[in-house]
């Protein structure tokens, strides 16, 4: 994939601005953040990932990103 692209999370609402379609993925993966507004979440750390078989497909979940808490 060529990282010049911006990958937008389609249908995602920003939870500070709630603007939708402007929250994106940083190019490793590990970041959502707004284009509207200053909202960035990091994706929390999961011992259990780092044994990941690279040839399967990525996929992305909202709720990988949020706190447990909220």
């Amino acid at each position: 994939m060529n990282k010049g692209f911006i990958r937008f999370i389609a249908g995602a609402v920003c939870p500070s601005c709630k603007e939708q379609d402007k929250i994106a993925i940083s190019p490793d993966d590990n970041t959502i953040y707004c284009l509207n507004c200053d909202f960035k979440e990091y994706r929390p750390k999961d011992p259990s990932e780092t044994n990941t078989n690279t040839s399967n497909p990525k996929v992305f979940n909202l709720d990988d990103f949020r706190n447990k808490n909220s």
